[in-house]
């Protein structure tokens, strides 16, 4: 097993008070079960509308570093 992927199971179980053994049981249980979680959801957006009458460009907001 990967190293880092070990710590952030221990990391994880830990903060579940939890063995590592007993975090593994938790996460991969429900996967071999077929009992996942629920779908979340779908997401819904709303437009609010607003007294003010200013415009941004999408550079202004979110700039273009990185692109």
């Amino acid at each position: 097993m990967d190293e880092g992927l070990l710590r952030i199971l221990r990391a994880r179980a830990g903060r579940q008070g939890r063995s590592l053994a007993q975090e593994l049981r938790a996460i991969l249980g429900p996967a071999e079960n077929g009992t996942g979680a629920e779908p979340l959801p779908p997401v819904r957006l709303d437009t609010a509308q607003t007294s003010g009458s200013s415009t941004w460009s999408r550079e202004e907001i979110y700039g273009d570093e990185g692109r």
